[in-house]
């Protein structure tokens, strides 16, 4: 399938551009952005894919670019999503630079192809990105004659992609989450959620509850094969019970989700409350001596309740909602410069980069002291948080932590932030990982 031949246009001097800088710029009318990062420079869409901010007007910081709106977090190399609440990934262009001139491609092209399209002007047209889909799939034989095997993602990849893409998920997490934002942002609210979440235990209590109702109700379908309505029916109601109390749990978790974990979550919820709208319903058959009625909406509901679960599952084990985002970070062994020591005012906080992992800096009452600076709770970047009083506010969902010693103030985090042990040397403050 032959390819069209890209049309670049001019958009700055070689000269305006500098290192780790950016800036937009109008490419056939869309808001592009420009930036040199190590020597290269890249363009990718402008807009924020998750509520049409400009990123140009956000952070640069290597080669991620933060949203200045919500701190999504873009690859300005590949236009990927890298973090929520963003996750559609933005769109890029070739770059080329010719004569001190710098030139971006007229129209959008496929990450994959940046270093052919920049190099030789062609660009896929949308058939031969059909084209190369459909070649993937159907594998070309061998040299041999023998045909290549076919690679298909799994059943359960196929099937979450499924729910990820349903726009009345999105549609009705929206609506929900407005709904729930200024009961979560009063003051007693903030407290319920905060205790919902499992603060007080140190982990997330959803996690801990969900296996209650599918554990009692299981135990009143066996109940119920040895013939003993009675207690069985006493376990299914005490299954309702336990499930409204993971329903509340699980609300307050979904509350603070974004992107496809928030549909998927969505539709999880919907499923668990279906059934526990069923074997609550089996109760009241019972209750009413129509055994017949109540059995199948015990089997009923709790074969959906764990079919549910699949996709709770899904979201702890396969995605990381509600996990310790900083359990596996290590390092450095020996002591590393981060900042330099006059470069952290009274009460201010400085973000480094030490062997390869973020702190978070800070001098609070004259003590100097690191943290890691992903939020323990989804990874947000907490140095472009807000730091008052000692206490850093994550920008993505509002967990606050004692800059002195990591601890939680406020959540959706349950986990304290892990600190770094410090020490002033030859005007620098240098860190160092605890040692265990």
């Amino acid at each position: 399938m032959a390819v069209e031949t890209v049309t670049y246009v001019e958009v700055a001097a070689e000269a305006d551009l500098a290192e780790g800088q950016m800036r937009a710029v109008q490419v056939g009318g869309k808001r592009v952005l420009v930036a040199l990062v190590e020597g290269r420079p890249y363009a990718m869409g402008a807009v924020c894919t998750h509520e049409r901010a400009n990123l140009d007007e956000g952070s640069l910081m290597g080669h991620e670019i933060y949203c200045p709106l919500h701190f999504s977090c873009f690859d300005v190399r590949t236009g990927e999503a890298l973090a929520p609440p963003a996750d559609r990934d933005a769109q890029v262009y070739a770059v080329k630079v010719e004569d001190g001139k710098v030139f971006v491609s007229d129209a959008p092209v496929d990450p994959d192809d940046l270093d052919e399209a920049a190099a030789d002007g062609d660009a896929p047209t949308a058939e031969a990105a059909e084209a190369e889909v459909e070649a993937v799939e159907t594998k070309a034989p061998e040299a041999d004659g023998t045909p290549a095997p076919v690679t298909r993602p799994s059943i359960h990849a196929r099937v979450i992609e499924r729910i990820e893409a349903q726009g009345w998920l999105e549609t009705g997490a929206q609506w929900l989450g407005t709904a729930l934002r200024p009961v979560r942002e009063s003051r007693l609210g903030g407290h319920v959620f905060d205790m919902l979440h499992g603060r007080l235990m140190g982990h997330a209590l959803h996690p801990a509850l969900s296996d209650l109702p599918i554990g009692l109700w299981a135990g009143a379908i066996l109940l119920e094969v040895v013939g003993e309505p009675d207690p069985a029916a006493i376990l299914a109601a005490g299954g309702v019970v336990a499930g409204l109390a993971t329903a509340a749990t699980g609300v307050a978790d979904w509350s603070v989700s974004d992107g496809r974990d928030r549909r998927v979550g969505l539709l999880h919820g919907i499923t668990q409350t279906v059934a526990l709208t069923l074997v609550a319903g089996s109760v009241a058959l019972h209750l009413a001596d129509i055994h017949e009625g109540a059995v199948v909406l015990l089997v009923a509901g709790t074969g959906l309740s764990m079919s549910s679960a699949y996709l709770g599952g899904h979201l702890v084990l396969g995605r990381g909602v509600m996990v310790d985002h900083t359990a596996w970070t290590v390092g450095p062994r020996a002591w590393t410069r981060a900042v330099k020591v006059d470069a952290i005012a009274e009460g201010e906080a400085e973000a480094a980069e030490v062997d390869g992992r973020r702190v978070l800096v800070s001098r609070t009452d004259g003590v100097v002291s690191a943290i890691e600076d992903r939020c323990s709770h989804a990874g947000g970047p907490l140095s472009r948080g807000a730091v008052r009083d000692g206490v850093v506010t994550c920008p993505w969902h509002g967990s606050c932590f004692r800059l002195r010693d990591g601890a939680v103030v406020k959540g959706p985090a349950q986990n304290p932030q892990p600190m770094l042990e410090t020490r002033v040397r030859d005007g620098w403050i240098e860190v160092r990982a605890p040692r265990r």
